[in-house]
């Protein structure tokens, strides 16, 4: 059965604090964040909202290694896709992840509202489609809860700031899933350039790779009966229910974790452009010392898949122009590695990706068609191998990270106010595409310049009971 968001009476979350509209059932715990650092058990009760390939794969298992689960268990799930919740709750009670079923019947929620509800939650894990990110980190923050988000941050620059404001306003930590800020490769290319070993920055080469292509299935089915159609849509338009549309379900009770067909839609996700450019924008931004700045200009062309549901961009080609003068230029893997390349102003470079590895013997100078192969790379010795005199900080693994900050309340690898800014600088890309001209854009009010028309792109527009609107009055 559907389940209507505008039923959700908002007096049941305690305004950055406990819950205060428990729903019935819960065990009575409180949790560590309530008790204090003395509390009987210091760990961390942790819940997830979007239990798909991304949750199985990287983030839960992340957030358990290195010694997580001597801080954190996951208690709570939700997903509109009761078939996935069910398999991470499985996963959960293996050997190889919590060891045990922490994971009770009462807190497997299809609609996630419930599990925002329950006092005992510390923080919660977001790994929904794009669309959803900004609603329920918000709405998170609200309830009190710390907030692991998958990137990209948001899709539209007024929902970033309505989840900064909400994570600032209501005292929580909130991690952005930017993972390059916790690999030593990224980091040191960034301390090196930022250390002025190449000379004057110029140019910021960053490398996307394509989406796959489009899957040959049904454009409308029935709606499974495990399934929440009706909320996974959320703010979007509504839309008839198919797998291309949302994701591939599995058969004979095995859940399928293929790339989903909502990647490739824009009532969901921005494309590449926010996909792999949340996290090679990261670091080029951060190389040009922009973290909390942004671009004068954006400016881009791309080509559009003639495809049945395809409609976000394909092959696509972005400048974003920085007050210095320096740019980025973005573009798919035809024409640059995967990864992010500095160039100086006398020719010198470094680069960082993730095709490959690097090796004891391999050089430390190599030519441009090599550098799909390293992980780090420099046009001359000298460059990489000398120590940094400001070095910048080591995290441990990205989401292990999260729960660290959350023990220790920081400090942030992933400052707020800097993933604003590298989410800010993915929607303008996009909206350069969508738009088909050169934007200006002033960063400190977080506003397109002289311009209406782009200025309306600021949000999108949201269904009836679904978004963040409502929400901006006491965040503001």
């Amino acid at each position: 059965m559907a389940h209507s968001s505008g039923s959700f009476n908002r007096r049941a979350f305690l305004r950055c604090g406990v819950s205060a509209g428990i729903v019935t059932g819960f065990p009575v715990i409180l949790p560590a964040s309530v008790l204090g650092a003395q509390a009987p058990s210091k760990k961390l009760a942790l819940g997830v909202i979007g239990c798909g390939r991304i949750a199985h794969a990287y983030n839960v298992p992340s957030c358990l290694r290195n010694g997580g689960r001597d801080y954190c268990d996951f208690i709570a799930l939700s997903d509109v896709d009761l078939a996935r919740l069910r398999s991470l709750k499985g996963r959960l009670a293996g050997k190889k992840m919590q060891g045990r079923d922490l994971v009770a019947d009462a807190r497997c929620h299809q609609d996630y509202r419930k599990l925002l509800a329950d006092p005992a939650i510390d923080g919660v894990l977001i790994a929904t489609p794009d669309f959803w990110h900004a609603q329920i980190a918000v709405e998170a923050c609200l309830a009190g809860k710390d907030v692991f988000l998958q990137k990209p941050m948001a899709l539209t620059v007024g929902e970033g700031r309505a989840i900064v404001n909400a994570a600032k306003k209501c005292g929580r930590i909130l991690r952005t899933g930017t993972q390059q800020r916790t690999e030593e490769n990224f980091i040191h290319a960034v301390e090196c350039v930022r250390e002025g070993r190449i000379g004057k920055v110029v140019r910021v080469e960053v490398g996307v790779p394509d989406d796959p292509q489009e899957y040959n299935l049904p454009l409308e089915e029935p709606v499974p009966a495990d399934f929440d159609w009706n909320m996974w849509q959320g703010a979007a338009p509504a839309a008839p229910y198919a797998q291309i549309r949302s994701h591939q379900r599995g058969r004979d009770g095995k859940v399928n974790f293929t790339r989903p067909g909502w990647m490739t839609i824009q009532s969901y996700t921005m494309g590449m452009v926010a996909n792999w450019g949340a996290h090679h924008m990261d670091t080029a931004i951060r190389g040009l010392g922009e973290e909390l700045g942004g671009p004068a200009t954006v400016e881009g062309t791309c080509e559009y898949p003639k495809r049945r549901l395809w409609d976000v961009h394909g092959d696509c080609d972005i400048t974003w122009t920085y007050p210095s003068g320096a740019t980025i230029n973005m573009a798919s893997t035809r024409k640059y590695p995967c990864g992010v390349r500095f160039v100086g102003e006398k020719g010198d470079w470094v680069f960082c990706g993730f095709a490959g590895k690097q090796t004891k013997s391999d050089p430390v100078g190599v030519s441009t068609s090599k550098l799909a192969g390293m992980p780090i790379a420099a046009n001359r010795k000298g460059i990489l191998e000398d120590p940094v005199s400001k070095p910048l900080l080591r995290p441990m693994e990205h989401n292990r990270e999260w729960v660290e900050e959350m023990r220790t309340r920081g400090p942030l690898a992933m400052p707020l106010e800097e993933a604003q800014r590298t989410s800010v600088a993915c929607v303008l890309g996009y909206t350069a595409l969508k738009l088909g001209r050169k934007l200006k854009w002033d960063a400190k009010a977080e506003r397109f310049i002289e311009d209406e028309e782009a200025n309306k792109t600021l949000f999108r527009e949201e269904r009836d009971g679904f978004g963040v609107r409502r929400y901006l009055k006491e965040l503001a």
